[in-house]
């Protein structure tokens, strides 16, 4: 199993209006693209102090399976249409869990 990790920092003026389109689509990539085999995202809580505003966390069963969802529409059009219009910075790990 390959698990995906990104963290986002959002630009200053990103409103809770932009976040709610976000999750509308972040639902869309869940039910749509069949490689994912769980979905979850979500704001930082600030328990603890860090750096991130926002994150998501994927897993897919393989390599193929995660590099079949960054090329997939949906993703392309997640990153255009939102991530690299709200995101001040973001960072992203693979690791792969038995």
């Amino acid at each position: 199993m390959l698990h995906h990790v990104v963290t986002f920092t959002w630009k200053k003026d990103i409103t809770d209006e932009h976040i709610a389109l976000f999750h509308k689509a972040l639902d869309a990539i869940s039910a749509n693209i069949p490689e994912v085999v769980e979905f979850r995202y979500g704001r930082d809580l600030a328990l603890k102090p860090g750096i991130g505003d926002y994150a998501i966390s994927a897993i897919f069963e393989d390599v193929p399976g995660f590099r079949a969802y960054l090329a997939h529409p949906d993703h392309v059009r997640l990153v255009e249409e939102f991530i690299s219009v709200m995101a001040e910075f973001y960072s992203s790990i693979q690791f792969e869990f038995v």
